[in-house]
């Protein structure tokens, strides 16, 4: 059979193009083939990027194929080759122009009903015809283009686009990204806000980026920053102000160049406490001995240390620090092999016994990594008190690094020991190796480079608002992300000051905050999830009170962050009805574990097409009711999984009921609430805070101890340092936030009183208003499921099973015409 293999690049720019790739068979009942593998590898140097795809995509049925690829290409990028595998043999394609382009990006569209692929309107596409796909087989695709990385005012972005918004591509095997970046000038302070990348430096000049995962959603861009600088610390600025009559916001990274100057070398006193109750028998006492000899073998020439353990007495292996020489490690080493586990808790006493190690010589840090297993059980128990005795005592800026092992701490305790003394709280779960996450964070800390960091700006700008409010030490091989807002505007000097012992650095730099910038939306997004950890950890530790639980609230929905007022998709304020069942009585009794397929995201629609699709929902206090039962009912493992399910489907029911109410409205006719809809909401008040009791119980015990306790400030602890982006339930478009509501986007200015129009997706109507107005692309691209309000003040619905398909240019023309406000 001949191969055929056409190419054709359709010549359009856009700022932002996707490139997760789609193999789409000629046979249209079937849908795009799943992509196997897709592997990246990027080689930047001195901002010229040269960026090799490669994608292998998997025939399910038990038929040859014929089918198109199509993949497109970021704006300013040169391809340079495009190959396929055919029959186990690489063969180049044929680059041929064509034109036509809003034709195939609409065809596309409609084919794989994914408005995700809006995005490729007006963009560079490379389309490809291939044949045969093997039955049962893999096709592999590869793909090069050059492109160059672009600089603002000394700071270097690079982009990778990937498919998202929408239906995200995912891979059923691995996804890896790989960037070699090289420079004639030293790197200074990378950084990526989407992923969790790794990083090896060669030298100061290279550096090797990495990402990897299995079955990954491919749902953000790849976005990586760089600067270049010689100074022994680097500061960067990245800022957010879309607008100019409000505060901007702005996240600095700061961090140590790759290779230690000699000034930077600074000799440590380390302190190593072990919990050795009774409960630390087995494997965790084992795990423990490892962890504490591994960190006594990273010791090094000028450092001190101690080691000392704790359960119903003190013992310490000497009762001053030694130095750090081979013999003593040795004899150390054979001290901690002698470990046992037995007796109670006296965390007072022995935190008192480190900190009693300290000498008078300013010159060196003292750092205590700390870890225990249990609640204090012997001599002071009180943890308030264990915190007065701590503070009282450490008047030489000790850093108190604590371990939480297991359940049964009191995780409030730990995380405000390391807070108070700049340093930070780890906890290890009952299948985590100890060993590993200490020697992990050891690795972190052990090279201390700035302590006491202060940051101060020139006269024009003032920062607000900054978190962490107190800055931790900085380390090589680290970085500080610092998140805040700020006022003014301009090119002002940046001072960060801190010590190297006795002595006081002072490193100035000269950095913009500009009136107006609104192309980094993840630096206000970061910010407020950082400042609702903070406000949640005052909560935590001294109770509620109204002004912060309503600012929670707030940041909350806006910024779609878990929190333990809110539920992960949330709900917006006003009478939204709420139904029961036809005599007026809530709906009970349901599996939370079997939503029927009409409400589930992977299901063809929502609402299933029809009208009144599925079971009525849940009244808002038998959902409060039943997650506070289900939650004590279950086993301790289940509790959270259990709360998980009861929200998800009460999300999943209001959403509904919102598309319900808003939906089929004549575009003249307004759409009413039901009777109860003022009632409804104030049972949403009385149900929520019937929810809240039962996260936040007035003697704080649930998140202070326990499991409980250990759950929340792991959570809080990731909001509180959070880097990079995750996936959330809100979202800015157009300078307008938007909310997902058991898959159902909805704009947070919508009232069901509203006057609507409802559209099909993919209709001539749905195409025809995007004809008319390109803008609202941005908007359509949220998925088949939305509620927006029209700049005329009517909610425009689209709706994947129900809606107009046609509809005159006049009406589509009166929904984008703004309301004239009367004065």
């Amino acid at each position: 059979m001949r191969h055929m293999l056409v190419l054709t690049l359709l010549l359009a720019w856009t700022a932002s193009a996707r490139a997760a790739g789609l193999l789409i068979p000629t046979e249209k009942t079937l849908p795009p083939l799943a992509m196997l593998n897709h592997k990246v590898e990027i080689a930047i140097e001195d901002q010229v990027a040269i960026t090799r795809i490669e994608q292998t995509f998997r025939n399910h049925t038990d038929r040859q194929l014929e089918a198109t690829y199509i993949f497109p290409v970021p704006k300013g990028a040169s391809v340079r080759k495009i190959s396929m595998w055919v029959n186990g043999k690489e063969v180049p394609g044929e680059l041929v122009e064509a034109d036509k382009a809003r034709q195939i990006y609409t065809s596309i569209v409609q084919r794989t009903l994914d408005p995700g692929l809006l995005e490729y309107m007006g963009s560079n596409l490379l389309k490809l015809r291939v044949f045969p796909v093997p039955p049962k087989g893999d096709q592999k695709i590869a793909i090069s283009y050059t492109s160059i990385a672009t600089s603002d005012n000394g700071l270097i972005e690079f982009v990778y686009p990937l498919k998202g918004d929408a239906r995200a591509a995912a891979t059923l095997k691995e996804f890896a990204l790989k960037v070699n970046l090289k420079s004639q000038h030293p790197l200074q302070n990378i950084y990526s806000p989407t992923h969790a990348i790794t990083m090896a430096r060669a030298n100061e000049r290279e550096a090797v980026i990495g990402f990897e995962k299995d079955q990954a959603l491919l749902d953000h861009d790849f976005q990586l920053f760089y600067t270049l600088g010689s100074k022994d610390v680097g500061v960067t600025a990245l800022t957010h102000r879309p607008n100019p009559s409000q505060d901007g916001y702005f996240l600095m990274l700061v961090s140590p160049r790759a290779e230690l100057s000699k000034s930077q070398h600074v000799p440590r006193d380390m302190v190593f406490v072990l919990d050795t109750s009774g409960s630390m028998r087995g494997k965790r006492i084992i795990q423990a001995r490892n962890a504490l000899k591994y960190c006594l073998n990273q010791l090094t020439t000028g450092d001190r240390f101690a080691v000392l353990n704790f359960a119903t007495t003190v013992n310490v292996y000497t009762n001053q620090l030694q130095a750090a020489t081979a013999d003593n490690v040795a004899s150390a080493r054979k001290w901690v092999d002698g470990l046992e586990a037995t007796g109670g808790t006296a965390i007072n006493d022995a935190l008192a016994a480190a900190l009693g190690l300290r000498t008078a010589d300013e010159a060196r840090t003292f750092t205590v990594i700390f870890f225990t297993d249990g609640m204090p059980t012997i001599g002071e128990t009180r943890a308030d008190k264990i915190l007065q005795n701590v503070a009282s005592k450490n008047n030489g800026a000790t850093r108190i690094f604590t371990f939480g092992v297991g359940d049964d701490v009191n995780a409030a305790l730990l995380d405000q020991l390391a807070d108070a003394t700049r340093a930070v709280s780890t906890y290890v779960r009952e299948s985590e190796d100890i060993e590993a996450k200490v020697s992990g964070l050891y690795g972190k800390i052990s090279n201390p480079v700035l302590a006491n960091l202060k940051l101060t700006v020139g006269d024009g700008v003032t920062l607000n608002e900054v978190y962490p409010p107190q800055l931790p030490d900085l380390f090589h091989g680290s970085q500080l992300v610092v998140l805040g807002r700020y006022t003014g505007k301009g090119q002002v000097a940046v001072k960060l000051t801190g010590n190297v012992g006795t002595e006081t650095k002072e490193f100035v730099y000269e950095l913009s905050f500009p009136e107006k910038g609104a192309d980094k939306t993840f630096v206000e997004d970061l910010w407020a999830r950082r400042k609702v950890g903070y406000m949640l950890d005052q909560i935590r530790v001294n109770g509620e009170k109204k002004e912060l639980v309503n600012e929670v609230v707030a940041l909350a929905k806006r910024y779609g962050i878990t929190t333990p007022y809110t539920s992960y998709l949330v709900v917006p304020d006003g009478p939204v009805p709420v139904a029961g069942q036809p005599d007026g009585k809530p709906h009970v009794g349901f599996d939370p574990g079997k939503v029927p397929a009409a409400l589930n995201r992977g299901a063809g629609g929502f609402g299933g097409g029809g009208k009144g699709a599925g079971v009525n929902p849940l009244r808002l206090e038998e959902f409060a009711r039943q997650i506070k039962e289900q939650t004590a009912e279950a086993r301790p493992g289940d509790a959270k999984d259990g709360v998980a399910a009861l929200r998800d489907r009460f999300e999943l029911e209001r959403a509904r009921e919102i598309m319900k109410e808003a939906k089929d409205a004549p575009l003249s006719a307004p759409v009413t609430s039901s009777a109860k809809g003022a009632a409804a909401a104030q049972d949403q008040k009385k149900a929520l805070d019937q929810a809240r009791r039962f996260f936040f119980d007035k003697d704080l015990a649930a998140v202070q101890n326990g499991q409980f306790g250990v759950n929340f400030a792991i959570q809080n602890n990731e909001l509180r340092v959070q880097t990079r982006l995750g996936r959330s339930a809100s979202r800015n478009v157009q300078n307008r936030n938007v909310v997902e509501i058991g898959g159902v986007w909805i704009d947070d200015a919508f009232d069901p009183k509203m006057t609507a129009v409802t559209v099909k997706a993919m209709s001539n109507a749905y195409f025809r208003i995007l004809e008319r107005q390109p803008n609202i692309r941005e908007v359509f691209q949220l998925g088949n499921h939305i509620v927006w309000v029209s700049p005329s003040g009517t909610a425009l619905i689209i709706d994947q099973g129900d809606g107009r398909e046609e509809l005159p240019d006049a009406d589509i023309d009166r929904l984008f015409v703004a309301q004239v406000k009367k004065s």
